[in-house]
């Protein structure tokens, strides 16, 4: 079973640092920028509520934060989304948009998918691309870029997603196979109901989580999170390719925001197959709707924010990995 690999390349090998009156640059006002910016991306929703629509925060995904249970400071914890690097890889072409995109331009996306701000966010938008905060998260994924040379996506930036010869086709993901997964490894911290638990861990789906527009609520992104860095500060703890698909579509078959843009995104592509949660990718697998949602509805299980009861998962699983377009 392989994972990042900490061996993949010497001269990029990951090294946390602390924020720290050495590491930062002499100018007091760069200074100030970093240590508001990481202010920013640990504590997103409670530092400026008006542009979060939802209860995470960067940390969420990224690591450290204001959580009791994190680890180190925000965006250097390797079994996460370390956002070391992350500034060495920008401008980026993205086929979403269909456009470059710059750093700034990329935590914009994150307000608007991942935090699902702009127009679900109390102030209706998301930050000026010019304002101070956004130039503070910025100037603090800068800081923790130095020593990575430019244009070079280092070994802990991308999450391996499954090979083609462990991929699932998105109408054989067995989300009710999932179910139980779910409650097996996951419940303990984020809930029957997928509610997480307050100032410890995220909500993964319902009104509080990310929007249907975001990277998570893609299959196989999903599952190589999970496999990745799953259970937090726990993770390679699960290995298994179709565990983690099947875990992914168990997730990804919930309610949770919608993203009003959806359909204008892709514009000159089509989504990918693991974009369940666009009209475009259900109708061209022959279903009227998210089809993890579709089995998790067939097999009686709920699909918002009620608990989740070991009792209710269908004895058989394995009627819920093929494609039931067709059921009733």
């Amino acid at each position: 079973m392989s994972f990042r690999s900490p061996d993949a390349g010497d001269r990029f090998r990951f090294a946390p640092k602390p924020l720290a009156d050495s590491t930062l640059p002499s100018n007091l006002h760069r200074r100030k920028l970093i240590r508001e910016g990481r202010a920013l991306l640990a504590n997103t929703a409670e530092k400026i509520p008006q542009y979060v629509g939802n209860d995470l925060s960067c940390a969420s995904c990224h690591g450290g934060g204001g959580s009791p249970a994190a680890t180190g400071i925000v965006g250097q914890d390797i079994s996460m989304l370390p956002l070391v690097g992350t500034a060495a890889g920008l401008p980026e072409w993205t086929n979403r948009t269909h456009r470059m995109r710059d750093l700034r331009q990329r935590i914009l996306g994150c307000f608007l998918r991942s935090m699902n701000g702009g127009p679900n966010a109390p102030a209706g938008t998301l930050p000026a691309y010019d304002s101070e905060l956004i130039q503070a998260m910025e100037a603090y994924i800068v800081w923790l870029n130095k020593g990575v040379p430019s244009q070079v996506v280092p070994y802990w930036r991308n999450l391996k997603h499954p090979p083609d010869e462990k991929k699932v086709p998105i109408p054989k993901i067995n989300p009710v196979r999932g179910a139980k997964l779910y409650l097996e490894q996951c419940a303990r911290c984020h809930g029957p109901g997928g509610q997480g638990r307050a100032n410890l861990y995220p909500p993964l789906w319902g009104p509080n989580s990310y929007n249907d527009g975001a990277g998570m609520g893609r299959i196989y992104t999903a599952a190589a999170f999970i496999r990745e860095s799953m259970p937090y500060q726990n993770a390679h703890t699960l290995t298994n390719w179709r565990d983690v698909q099947d875990l992914a579509g168990f997730v990804n078959g919930h309610d949770r925001p919608s993203l009003a843009r959806k359909p204008k995104d892709y514009p000159k592509t089509v989504p990918p197959d693991e974009a369940v949660y666009y009209k475009r990718v259900q109708q061209r697998f022959g279903y009227d709707q998210n089809p993890m949602a579709k089995k998790l509805k067939l097999a009686g299980l709920p699909t918002d924010t009620s608990a989740l009861k070991s009792e209710a998962i269908p004895d058989s699983l394995a009627r819920y990995g093929r494609p039931l377009r067709d059921s009733q």
